[in-house]
């Protein structure tokens, strides 16, 4: 099965936050996000059983600049 992408739109105090609140947002209640696509800030979303890696974008960052690639255990990816 090709990898499957969601894009989630988040309030948090900083990055690490950020995948939290997504993890929660697809993953609440132990349901994949595909029962839940119409739940509040999931933007677009796939079907997914697990977590393979995060980018996280910060809103208002326009040329990207502080945008990351964090692998599944949340640590950052060079």
């Amino acid at each position: 099965m090709p990898p499957s992408a969601s894009k989630l739109g988040v309030t948090a105090h900083g990055q690490n936050e950020a995948m939290k609140e997504a993890d929660r947002l697809l993953f609440a209640n132990g349901f994949g996000v595909r029962l839940i696509p119409g739940a509040a800030g999931v933007l677009e979303a796939d079907y997914a059983e697990e977590v393979s890696g995060y980018l996280v974008d910060e809103a208002g960052d326009h040329e990207y600049h502080r945008s990351r690639v964090y692998a599944a255990d949340g640590e950052p990816v060079s």
